[in-house]
């Protein structure tokens, strides 16, 4: 059996499945929600159908980057068990973060949740954050609450800076 690290289309499927369920869910419930930027009416919204569009995409990427990893992995002849047991905690920690995230927003905790979301800038210090299966992960866990656009611009925004936190932190061991 091919793991799901393996095989793009069968991520691709399972994220779309997965999407699908929370808009249907959104439809039989009073309607497919749009989310507006920064929260304010008077902004462009998204509506949560794109999600069926780009939380595949997402999963379609997290693969086909995770895999030219591994097959570097390969090549210089690591464990390819640990590599897969890595990317998962990865994935997994991040989901996580992302469920915290989105029942901070539920239950009004924004004055937590403002702090909250800088959580893997300072992580980024020590570790690298900066991997795509932590983007998914993140994306996956904030579907239910803000769709499938709003955490990918978010996501990404918070990708970027823990990169750059953690290559600045990386050069300057390297340094001294």
């Amino acid at each position: 059996m091919k793991s799901i690290l393996t095989n793009k289309a069968l991520a691709a499927v399972a994220a779309f499945i997965l999407t699908s369920v929370f808009v249907l869910w959104e439809h039989f419930n009073g309607g497919v929600i749009t989310h507006h930027l920064l929260a304010r009416e008077d902004l462009p919204g998204v509506s949560n159908l794109w999600g069926l569009l780009t939380i595949p995409l997402l999963s379609w990427l997290t693969v086909f980057l995770v895999q030219k990893r591994r097959e570097k992995k390969i090549k210089s002849e690591l464990d390819i068990g640990d590599f897969e047991n890595k990317v998962l905690k990865h994935f997994l920690g991040a989901l996580i973060f992302g469920l915290i995230a989105s029942l901070q927003w539920e239950l009004n905790f924004d004055s937590i949740l403002q702090y909250y979301i800088l959580l893997p800038i300072l992580v980024a210090f020590y570790k690298p954050v900066h991997l795509p299966e932590c983007l998914l992960g993140f994306v996956i866990g904030m579907l239910f609450t803000f769709g499938g656009i709003l955490p990918i611009i978010v996501g990404v925004v918070l990708l970027i800076i823990c990169f750059l936190v953690n290559k600045l932190v990386q050069t300057l061991k390297n340094l001294f």
